[in-house]
């Protein structure tokens, strides 16, 4: 338990360092830097274990296409959001992977849903639509845009647990992470330099501590830690994580960066938490506990 509160922890204040990195990199430079660290870490620990990355060209097919869907698409978008929304917002509506990978896996890999999770499914999307605030007169094009992308981030990490759930399912949890990541900085580095050439960057201190901590702490060791939660309690309990991320996050926006907080993030978030409680049928199994008397 102290590992999933450690990772809801990091990533959960990885929302705030995206934050302050993109105010002085472009989106991809974000992307690419935090996934470039990651990488190295992973490559560092694959070497201290005495392990190595696969030779043959299909699975590195594999890896380019997680690197592409679970690393570089969704950090470039989350960091582009970023620019427009808060960083709790982002954090609320990025909760919805877990809503994306079930529905995904029930269309692409032909898991049946009951019809509890079916609502749940649908409660957590509206929760999605609350939080990013459809229909309020104050939602702007730009906010809409970065919600949009938030959104659009967490529908990639569902499609690469999908994807890796068909096609990675045989391969030790850190070497799918390594070599994803290896695949990614790839992928990103020429739209990060071009990128930077174009727009230019302001390295402030403060910046570079936010993308190390970043790449380093929240890419990196947080892999690890989430894979040894995965092999400790088994996927469905260490999915908890991705509850308490938010809660961490909309905490640290809002009193470290000083973001406005409005209860329909309240509101839709909680919709969000609700509706991927009955998704993964917690509250079914909560009310089947005998209650002591």
């Amino acid at each position: 338990m102290r590992r999933l509160a450690l990772l809801a922890l990091i990533w959960g204040w990885s929302f705030l360092f995206i934050k302050v990195a993109v105010a002085g990199m472009t989106p991809t430079a974000v992307a690419g830097a935090r996934i470039t660290l990651g990488a190295l870490v992973m490559g560092a620990i694959l070497r201290a274990r005495g392990d190595r990355l696969p030779r043959q060209p299909l699975m590195w097919r594999h890896f380019v296409v997680m690197g592409l869907v679970h690393s570089a698409v969704p950090f470039t978008l989350l960091a582009w959001g970023e620019e427009r929304i808060t960083s709790a917002l982002t954090a609320v509506l990025n909760a919805s992977t877990a809503l994306f990978a079930a529905a995904l896996a029930a269309l692409l890999l032909h898991e049946r849903l009951r019809r509890s999770q079916l609502a749940g499914l649908a409660l957590g999307f509206v929760g999605v639509a609350v939080a990013a605030g459809l229909g309020a007169a104050d939602l702007s094009g730009s906010s809409l845009g970065g919600a949009a992308a938030a959104v659009a981030a967490s529908a990639c990490y569902g499609l690469g647990f999908t994807y890796a759930r068909r096609h990675l399912s045989d391969v030790a949890p850190l070497t799918a992470a390594a070599g994803q990541l290896l695949a990614a900085t790839v992928l990103i580095a020429p739209f990060a330099i071009m990128t930077t050439l174009r727009h230019g960057i302001d390295l402030a201190p403060h910046r570079l501590v936010a993308v190390a901590i970043l790449g380093v702490v929240g890419t990196g060791l947080a892999y690890v830690l989430n894979y040894q939660s995965i092999a400790a309690v088994g996927p469905t309990r260490a999915s908890v994580v991705t509850q308490l991320v938010p809660v961490v996050a909309v905490t640290v926006g809002v009193v470290f960066l000083r973001e406005p907080f409005h209860l329909r993030l309240l509101a839709g978030g909680l919709l969000t938490l609700f509706g991927i409680a009955l998704l993964h049928e917690r509250i079914r199994r909560f009310r089947s506990v005998p209650v002591a008397s």
